[in-house]
């Protein structure tokens, strides 16, 4: 009876989650039409320019520094408001229930138990939609900076397409133009420009954890005291 009362409370929640995945994920079918049509995307790049030029293109004197700082750039602004938007401890909490529960399912399968087979796969529907909340909240924040990122990564590949001199020197190559050079199936330009990306968000997130988590310790250990 509990369960029947409780499920009109979490189908909204549900649909709601997926709604915004549908939303990014018809944002990337454009993006990929954006950049895949030059009627487009050659445009709407030139008059980005006028905003980010100065700011990271250098006058396409620099490229991998380019490459570099606006994948920096990117990393700060999706990780900032995304740690806010997230509960962290509650993302633990759900990640190590979710690993019991993994590991009770294998232990029913393997010793062949149905009735815990049973119980368990009906709490597998609320464990979906803690983890459904949970995303949607960290989803939050991309709505707004998914903008930026698709402008500023239409600006880059045209900014790539148009630069005036494609070679550039690495350390495995002195010569190596920076355009058509691939790492596997991925242009170099990108992957440099993935890596800052993710360079950064992990390491800004790792730094407010540990000053945010020990902000919060400090101030539970000053509670205690002033309790006793």
């Amino acid at each position: 009876m509990q369960q029947g009362n409780n499920r009109p409370a979490q189908n909204p929640q549900m649909t709601k989650f997926m709604m915004i995945e549908f939303v990014f994920m018809f944002a990337g079918l454009g993006l990929i039409f954006i950049i895949s049509d030059p009627s487009i995307r050659n445009p709407l790049g030139h008059y980005l320019n006028y905003v980010f030029m100065p700011l990271l293109g250098f006058n396409y004197e620099l490229p991998i520094l380019t490459l570099m700082l606006t994948g920096i750039v990117l990393g700060l602004i999706s990780s900032i408001p995304r740690y806010f938007f997230t509960d962290w401890l509650k993302m633990g909490k759900t990640q190590m229930i979710s690993k019991a529960y993994q590991k009770a399912m294998r232990e029913a399968y393997r010793s062949g138990d149905r009735a815990r087979q049973q119980k368990l796969q009906k709490l597998s529907m609320q464990r979906q939609m803690d983890q459904a909340a949970l995303s949607m909240n960290t989803m939050k924040p991309l709505m707004v900076t998914e903008i930026f990122f698709f402008l500023i990564f239409i600006w880059l590949y045209v900014f790539m397409l148009t630069i005036h001199y494609q070679y550039v020197s690495m350390p495995w190559d002195l010569n190596l133009n920076i355009v058509t050079s691939k790492i596997y199936i991925m242009p170099l330009w990108m992957a440099l420009y993935t890596l800052g990306n993710l360079a950064v968000g992990y390491f800004v997130t790792s730094i407010m954890k540990f000053v945010d988590f020990t902000y919060k310790l400090r101030k539970l250990d000053d509670d205690s005291a002033r309790s006793l």
